[in-house]
């Protein structure tokens, strides 16, 4: 079974030979390949890719999103484009994809997932667990728990679990050509939404054994944003978990993305002030493109007429009572100062 490693930079010169070298160490299968995918950086990160290619150009491939500096770009739609597009690239029968900033933090777990996907066709994603890093530390003691693989319910995962979508190995073939259509079309392939496309095709295997190293920095998209943004850009989350996993699992989608729905509320005559306006354009967008008229509506909530409150007002309702816990949780967020959700 051949494999495929989906890396992702901007600017992360400092970052490369971490990132890389967790790559290169790895116990693979004899059929592998590295794709590389640089969005136009400029701090030098480009020419250190190229060095990773010309020393093995035969499993190491760099594709560069070209970037015009004259226009604006936002990064989450950036970054979703980005690993789309080494997706298309990708000639693996199963792949990983890892942030640049990130790393691999052990060598061995390769081989462990490629075999369950080989045992069990009906298996889309092997999850693996991750630890944080800060500044060179471990943020987050490892899990001790069992490193049995075991067959994740998808009610449960989706209702309550995470796992990094870097600490997962997929299976190539869910990217059928409709599927990548949609999913181009949506643009907007992030964390939870590239594990929730796999688990729309088939099931889920858990190893709870810590691999991946999430890398955690103040300066990062997602923590040095304000609570309102947050809300926003998971309640577009939403919308594109819903348009690529269906109706079928609405109740369950709803109370996994509980937290945003309800911390938008609270946030409702404010959101759009905290935002700044292209990126609340952005995430407008998002929700347009997935047809999520409730998200639209609710990021917009002042400009509604009564029939659309009394239909958010409905919708937020539902959240609430899909995930009882993360009302709490989302006034916390909203009120206590937390920079999670």
């Amino acid at each position: 079974m051949k494999i495929s490693f989906l890396v992702t930079y901007y600017q992360q010169k400092r970052c490369i030979p971490q990132s890389m070298g967790s790559l290169l160490a790895l116990e693979k299968p004899e059929d592998w390949e590295i794709l590389i995918g640089d969005d136009g950086s400029t701090d030098g990160s480009i020419e250190l890719e190229q060095e990773y290619v010309h020393r093995d150009p035969e499993h190491i491939r760099l594709f560069v999103m070209p970037r015009d500096p004259e226009k604006t770009y936002t990064a989450v739609e950036r970054a979703g484009a980005n690993r789309l597009n080494l997706v298309r690239h990708a000639t693996g029968d199963c792949y990983c994809i890892i942030d640049g900033d990130d790393f691999y933090s052990e060598t061995d777990f390769i081989p462990e997932a490629i075999s369950v996907l080989e045992a069990h066709p009906e298996v889309t994603v092997v999850g693996f667990d991750t630890w944080t890093w800060r500044e060179g530390e471990p943020l987050k003691a490892k899990h001790s728990g069992s490193h049995t693989p075991v067959f994740e319910h998808r009610k449960k995962y989706l209702r309550w679990q995470y796992t990094h979508a870097g600490a997962c190995v997929y299976r190539r073939s869910v990217h059928t050509p409709e599927n990548l259509a949609l999913l181009e079309r949506l643009n907007f392939f992030d964390d939870n939404e590239i594990i929730l496309n796999a688990l729309a095709a088939g099931k889920m295997v858990r190893i709870h054994r810590p691999v991946y190293a999430y890398r955690q920095e103040d300066a990062s998209l997602y923590h040095s944003i304000n609570p309102s943004e947050r809300a926003a850009l998971n309640v577009a989350g939403m919308g594109t978990a819903l348009a690529v996993m269906g109706k079928t699992w609405e109740k369950d989608l709803t109370a996994r993305y509980a937290t945003a729905v309800i911390m938008a509320w609270l946030l409702r005559r404010k959101l759009r002030d905290q935002i700044r306006p292209e990126r609340f354009e952005t995430y407008l967008n998002i929700c347009r493109r997935a047809d999520f008229e409730e998200g639209i509506r609710l990021l917009n909530y002042p400009e509604q007429d009564a029939a659309w409150h009394r239909k958010i007002r409905a919708f937020v309702r539902s959240a609430c009572l899909e995930s009882p816990p993360r009302v709490l949780y989302a006034l916390t967020q909203v009120f206590g100062g937390g920079k999670k959700s």
